[in-house]
C-alpha cells in the first residue's frame, strides 16, 4: 500500500477487530477462514489488502471459483466472510436488502409491470431505509443509491444494477407520469455521439449513397460494377462510414446543406478534415480506425466519384500518411496468449469441454437448467477442433453442414458462406463428435421452442445469434479457467499451439484457419512461436557444445 493509504483499514485491521466482536466462536473461524481464502487468491497478505467494499466486489468479479479449485458452496461463504469483516472496519451495504417498504413506495411498486418493478424496486427499499417518501425524493438521494451501491456493496455488477435502475426509473417517469416521482436521472453517455441521421443533410446525399451501395451490389452485373458483389456486412460499414464522414465535415463548420452528394466528402480539403477530426479523437495520431475511413474514402472517390488522376494522387498520399502497419497478433491478444506458454495450461484448456461435461453430470439440477452449459460445452469442443468465425459457427444446421461420412462426421461450410469465400470442410475429431452427440441427445432438445435445424437453437425457431453465443463461450471458459478468452482467440490459439509444437509450419496453420494467402497466416503468426523456436535453438546449441567442449586434461601425478 501507498502512505496515503496507510491511515484506511485492511483486511489485517478486520482481524484485528474480530476478535471482539459480538460473533459466535464458529463464526469468527469461519470469518478468517474466508479471508485468509480470498488473501490467498488474491496472492496478497491481509495487510495488503484495503477493506473496501468497491476494491474487493471489482477483485471477486476477476475471479473464478472453479479455476480456484472451490464448490459455488465454498466460494459463496468466502464472500459472505469478507463482506462481515468489511463490515467490522466500514460501512457495508448488504446485497439483499429486506428493508419493509414505506406504504407509499408499496403503492407506487404496485402500478408497475413487473419489468420495471425488478427494476427500482432495490431503489425504493433503500429510500423507505432512509425514510425518504416518494413526493420528498431528489435526485441527490437517488445519486447516494448509486453511490452506496457501487462503493459500499460486494454483490457483484454494480454498474449494471445501477444502469437498470436508471432504465427504469426513467421508464417509470414516462409511463406514470401522474403517479412516479417526476424526476429524470440524466444518462452519462459511454462515448461521444456525433453521427447525424441522413435526415439532417439534403435528400440528395443519402440518394448517392444508396446509389453507391446498389453498385456495390452489382445486381445488374454491370461493367462497371465491382467483379465480386460486396457482402452486406460490407455495405451497411461502408453506408455508417460515408454518414460518419458527412457528420464529421458539418461539425468541423460545412454547411450541411452544401453536401448534397459523396463527391463534397472526397474534396482533397473535406478529406483533411475529417481525417483530422478522427485523429483528434485518437489522441493527436493515426489508428487502425483512422486509417480505414482514409482508405474507403480514397476507394469511393476513385471508382464512384472518379476523380481524376492528380486528385487520385493527392488523396492515395493522404493514406499513406496515416496508414498503420497491419498484421500481427495484438499486444492485448499476445498477452491473452501468454498462459498458453505453459504446457499445463494448454492441456487444461483443451480439455474443457470434458471438464464442463463432468460438472454438468455431476449437477443435480433437471437437464433444462444445465442445457446451456451443455451447449458451449459443444460449442469450445468444435471452436477447439475446427477455429471456425463466430459466424458460421453460430449458422450450423445440423442436416445441411453435419455430413455423416463412412469414417465419421464432417463439417462442411461451402464458400458462399465464409467472410472470405473459402470453403470448410473439416472432419470432426471423434473426441469432439463424442461431446456434441452427448449435447444434441440429451440437452439440446431442452432449448428448442420452435422447431429448427439450428445446432446452437435461439429465439422464434432461428439461430442463437453471434453476440449471444460469443458471451456465453467468452463466460464459460472465464468461470472454468479464470482465462480473458474471446471466442476469436480460439483461431490464435489454433495457431500458436500448432507452431509451438511445429515452429515454421505455416502452411498447415493457414489451410486451418481458411486463409486465402500464406502471407497473411506469417504476418500473424511470425512472432507466436518464438518461444518455443528460441527453446529449441538452445537445446541444439548446448547439444553443439557439449560436443565440441575441450576435454578435461588429466593432471599426472607426481611419484
Amino acid at each position: 500500500m501507498t502512505d496515503n493509504d496507510q491511515h484506511k483499514p485492511t483486511l489485517a485491521d478486520a482481524l484485528v477487530a474480530l476478535a471482539e466482536a459480538p460473533l459466535t466462536d464458529i463464526q469468527k473461524r469461519d470469518t478468517r477462514s474466508a479471508v485468509m481464502t480470498f488473501c490467498k487468491a488474491l496472492g496478497l497478505s491481509p495487510d495488503e489488502v484495503p477493506a473496501s467494499n468497491k476494491y474487493i466486489r471489482i477483485k471477486l468479479e476477476g475471479m473464478s471459483y472453479i479455476a480456484l479449485g472451490h464448490s459455488k458452496g465454498r466460494w459463496g461463504n468466502v464472500k459472505t466472510g469478507v463482506a462481515r469483516a468489511v463490515g467490522l472496519v466500514g460501512k457495508n451495504y448488504p446485497s439483499r436488502n429486506t428493508t419493509p417498504l414505506l406504504p407509499k413506495w408499496a403503492a407506487l411498486l404496485q402500478t408497475l409491470p413487473a419489468s420495471l418493478k425488478r427494476k427500482v424496486s432495490a431503489a425504493a427499499r433503500y429510500l423507505s431505509g432512509l425514510g425518504i417518501e416518494p413526493d420528498t425524493v431528489s435526485l441527490e438521494d437517488l445519486y447516494g443509491y448509486r453511490d452506496t451501491i457501487l462503493n459500499d456493496r460486494l454483490r457483484a455488477n454494480a454498474e449494471q444494477a445501477w444502469d437498470d435502475t436508471l432504465w427504469g426509473w426513467n421508464r417509470a417517469v414516462d409511463q406514470f407520469s401522474e403517479e412516479w416521482p417526476q424526476i429524470t436521472i440524466p444518462r452519462d453517455e459511454k462515448r461521444e455521439v456525433y453521427v447525424y441521421p441522413f435526415e439532417y443533410f439534403p435528400s440528395s446525399f443519402e440518394a448517392d449513397v444508396n446509389a453507391y451501395a446498389d453498385r456495390m451490389r452489382n445486381a445488374n452485373l454491370d461493367d462497371d460494377g465491382p467483379l465480386r458483389p460486396s457482402r452486406p456486412a460490407t455495405i451497411e460499414t461502408r453506408t455508417r462510414q460515408l454518414r460518419t464522414a458527412a457528420s464529421v465535415l458539418a461539425r468541423s463548420g460545412v454547411d450541411p446543406a452544401t453536401i448534397t452528394s459523396i463527391a463534397r466528402l472526397v474534396e482533397v480539403d473535406n478529406f483533411k478534415l475529417i481525417l483530422h477530426f478522427h485523429m483528434e479523437r485518437a489522441g493527436g495520431k493515426t489508428s487502425a480506425g483512422v486509417a480505414q475511413i482514409a482508405s474507403c474514402l480514397r476507394n469511393v472517390a476513385r471508382h464512384f466519384v472518379k476523380v481524376n488522376e492528380e486528385h487520385d494522387r493527392k488523396m492515395s498520399a493522404l493514406c499513406k500518411r496515416v496508414s498503420v502497419q497491419t498484421g500481427g497478433l495484438t499486444p492485448k491478444n499476445r498477452e491473452r496468449l501468454r498462459p498458453f506458454d505453459d504446457p499445463e495450461h494448454v492441456r487444461q484448456f483443451l480439455c474443457l469441454p470434458d471438464t464442463i461435461r463432468q460438472h454438468v453430470e455431476r449437477d443435480k439440477r433437471a437437464p433444462a437448467q444445465k442445457a446451456v452449459l451443455a451447449q458451449m460445452a459443444a460449442a469450445i469442443a468444435l471452436l477447439q477442433a475446427i477455429p471456425i468465425r463466430i459466424a458460421n459457427m453460430c449458422a450450423i444446421e445440423i442436416n445441411w453442414h453435419l455430413k455423416p461420412q463412412r469414417k465419421g462426421v464432417h463439417l462442411v461450410i461451402s464458400e458462399s458462406e465464409t467472410k472470405n469465400r473459402h470453403p470448410v470442410d473439416f472432419n470432426i475429431p471423434e473426441h469432439a463428435l463424442g461431446i456434441l452427440r452427448w449435447y444434441m441427445t440429451e440437452y439440446r432438445p431442452h432449448l428448442v421452442r420452435e422447431p429448427t435445424d439450428a445446432l446452437f437453437p435461439g429465439r422464434n425457431g432461428k439461430h442463437k445469434t453471434a453476440p449471444t453465443l460469443g458471451l456465453q463461450i467468452k463466460k464459460t471458459v472465464f468461470e472454468f479457467t479464470g482465462l480473458a478468452f474471446n471466442v476469436h482467440l480460439f483461431r490464435h490459439f489454433a495457431g500458436k499451439a500448432f507452431l509451438d509444437q511445429q515452429p515454421g509450419n505455416y502452411e498447415v496453420v493457414r489451410q486451418v484457419l481458411g486463409h486465402k494467402r500464406l502471407d497473411t497466416t506469417t504476418s500473424f503468426y511470425s512472432g507466436a512461436e518464438a518461444k518455443q523456436a528460441s527453446v529449441m535453438f538452445n537445446d541444439m546449441v548446448d547439444t553443439l557444445r557439449a560436443q565440441h567442449a575441450p576435454r578435461p586434461t588429466k593432471r599426472r601425478v607426481s611419484k
